[in-house]
């Protein structure tokens, strides 16, 4: 997954969903989907931005660009099928834990166990196959965590728990860059405290809010055919959920270029050590949450008190693409710096605008069935797609041009490319 992940709304409560929970259960349950996130992203960031590419550059130093894409690319595959395969199950599950509960916990053992395993791949192979596993726990975790919304939450209280999920998302991606780029040259450090983290948060989190069961529920029988059909949303039928989703995923592919290569521009482009890279990387991921959180504590706000989407969006865009333009003209650890707190600001406020954009532009089938799971799946593929595909565009960049400034570049073009899908979008001002 996932992006790391934007967090995606959720469908209207059906007869299949739990009753909702009294106010107090309602506020902890929202606090502990924050920490099931922070692990989420944690686990994320931290692998992707640091130790994924230091353990790729220990096997083969010279060919790590592309030894990263490929091992990159080959998680692509559980980001595509993991997820929304995982969250229609889930959605099928019957048991006396619930529909959730057993996924949610299977992802999270699943992660774990293999996250350990990272650091003894011998080769770029198996830590590519060692880091698909890890992605398919990731992507079953979040595909159950997500749908508990819908289970569990009025639609009055949704807008809450979404915001509590995005700010778990956002310091998760700091926590794991801070964790990762601060114990990197700690041996098996990074990865014990990460995996620790992921199932001490999954296993308070389940015995705190214990899913109902499920035992008794109608059981859904269907085709495969119509299993499969269930995942395809008609741009001709939906214009406007196409070109939200269009506009997401180049966004998400402008903004995590930089990011997944961040290691190595610190490196090779900036100029710094191996050991002074860790450690600055881990100041970034500090700087980019700052901009992120005081951006987006108050555009989601405003946002609301105007009525309008889209002109934040586009706001949105410029401050990226100005951020992703300083390592260009200030190639040093200043400018970098200002690069991470300007692209904080942007980004902080794309992902509280484009969390309520994608409301309003959901197909009526989004809003009414009681598939939470795999509908909720098919919308964070908006995200985990593109953050899985960016480091194979990246890499093909600075191969073909030999350096990292294209990166930046192709950043600022498809984050403003971003902003013009927003526009014909009718449904949102």
């Amino acid at each position: 997954m996932a992006l790391t992940e934007i967090p995606t709304p959720a469908p209207a409560p059906t007869a299949e969903a739990g009753a909702a929970a009294p106010e107090p259960r309602l506020r902890r349950m929202s606090f502990g989907l924050l920490m099931v996130y922070v692990a989420i992203l944690a686990v994320n960031s931290g692998g992707n931005g640091i130790l994924l590419p230091n353990i790729v550059s220990g096997i083969d130093e010279a060919s790590k660009v592309g030894n990263l894409a490929f091992v990159t690319t080959i998680a692509f595959i559980a980001n595509i099928f993991a997820q929304p395969v995982a969250g229609a199950l889930s959605d099928a599950t019957r048991s006396r834990f619930g529909r959730r509960t057993p996924w949610m916990v299977g992802g999270a053992l699943l992660t774990s166990g293999f996250l350990l395993g990272l650091p003894l791949a011998g080769s770029v192979l198996t830590v590519a196959l060692v880091w698909l596993v890890v992605q398919v726990g990731v992507n079953a975790l979040q595909a159950a965590a997500t749908a508990l919304v819908p289970d569990r939450y009025p639609p009055t209280r949704r807008g809450g728990v979404s915001a509590m999920i995005g700010v778990g998302i956002t310091i998760g991606n700091a926590v794991g860059v801070i964790v990762a780029g601060g114990t990197a040259t700690r041996g098996l450090l990074p990865y014990v405290v990460l995996a620790v983290l992921m199932v001490v948060v999954v296993g308070l989190f389940v015995t705190l809010n214990r899913d109902p069961s499920s035992a008794d529920l109608p059981r859904q029988r269907t085709s495969a055919k119509d299993f499969l059909r269930g995942f395809w949303i008609s741009p001709r039928q939906h214009p406007d959920f196409a070109w939200a989703f269009a506009s997401r995923f180049l966004m998400v592919i402008g903004f995590y270029g930089s990011q997944t290569y961040g290691l190595y521009i610190l490196r090779d482009y900036i100029g710094l050590s191996d050991a002074e890279s860790n450690s600055f990387a881990a100041t970034m991921g500090v700087v980019l949450l700052v901009g992120v959180l005081l951006s987006a504590l108050g555009s989601g706000w405003l946002s609301d008190k105007v009525g309008r989407r889209k002109p934040f969006i586009v706001w949105s865009s410029v401050v990226m693409s100005l951020a992703l333009a300083i390592p260009l003209l200030v190639p040093t650890t200043t400018g970098v710096l200002a690069y991470a707190f300007l692209l904080g600001l942007g980004f902080g406020v794309y992902i509280s605008i484009d969390l309520a954009l994608m409301t309003e532009v959901l197909p009526a089938r989004l809003q009414g069935e009681s598939s939470a799971g795999r509908d909720l799946a098919i919308l964070g593929l908006a995200t985990t797609l593109p953050q899985a595909m960016s480091p194979s565009i990246a890499a093909a960049l600075v191969t073909i041009t030999g350096g990292y400034p294209a990166v930046f570049v192709s950043g600022i073009v498809f984050v403003m490319l971003g902003a013009v899908l927003v526009r014909p979008i009718k449904a949102v001002r």
